[in-house]
């Protein structure tokens, strides 16, 4: 088992408080973006949802809209529900789906906050000496709630089916379509796939358990890891489309 697996359980919600993965937009404030109805929402082509993407005030009016959050997803999910994404739009439709649970969630904070994270070259020995202590100097004073950890969890653990068929589609369609940001996909698909790997063997949930080590209450509780996901072919190619040996992780 590659050593280092273990510890991504935490480092998902150790990074919240993170950098930013995405671009403000410069005009931000300037303007209201006219974000369709839901219906509209439901029926639209990829590349309209894309261009609406690009404005972060896109994402916001699905946090606060689950209606319109709800329609753009089930638009998107069909386009790769049979598990591979094999050509340009199945693999840019499975993107958006995976973006829009973590924007409108927060965990797009998280797997920014990872690839940062990565960037230490002992970052993932810090946090598996003192896991607990970590996780709340790096929140800073602002702690994640529980409902707000569980939100992170589910959009994650749902947007794994969109990385997979990313992953699983990579050899089939000659490679992951170049518009596409490699390392977004695999962090996001590495902290998914690592909640999919975790079983809390004293009965909580993830979210509770990952709450309760932020709080520093966690003593008594257990977690078994096992790489299953994390190593499948699906990961591998999205850690090699993005530049990285899936043996290094």
């Amino acid at each position: 088992m590659r050593r280092t697996l273990p510890v991504l359980i935490l480092a998902p919600l150790l990074l919240l408080g993170g950098c930013d993965a995405f671009f403000s937009n410069v005009f931000e404030g300037l303007y209201k973006l006219e974000v369709p109805s839901a219906a509209e929402l439901g029926t639209l082509p990829v590349s309209d949802l894309e261009r609406l993407a690009e404005d972060d005030q896109f994402f916001e009016e699905l946090a606060g809209d689950p209606a319109k959050e709800q329609a753009v997803l089930d638009n998107l999910e069909p386009r790769f529900n049979d598990g591979t994404a094999n050509d340009p739009e199945e693999q840019r439709a499975a993107a958006l789906y995976a973006e829009v649970l973590n924007r409108t969630s927060g965990a797009d904070r998280v797997v920014a906050g990872l690839a940062g994270y990565l960037a230490s070259a002992d970052g993932f020995d810090q946090l598996e000496l003192d896991p607990g202590a970590a996780l709340a100097e790096l929140f800073g004073e602002t702690l994640p709630t529980l409902a707000e950890i569980e939100a992170m969890v589910a959009a994650l653990d749902t947007a794994w089916d969109a990385y997979a068929a990313i992953g699983a589609g990579i050899p089939a369609g000659v490679g992951l379509d170049p518009s596409l940001n490699a390392g977004d996909l695999a962090f996001g698909a590495a902290l998914a796939a690592a909640l999919k790997d975790v079983t809390i063997t004293s009965g909580q949930t993830i979210a509770e358990y990952v709450y309760a080590s932020i709080q520093g209450t966690a003593g008594g509780m257990t977690a078994d890891f096992d790489s299953t996901v994390l190593e499948g072919s699906a990961m591998d190619n999205l850690f090699l489309a993005a530049g990285f040996d899936p043996e290094q992780f």
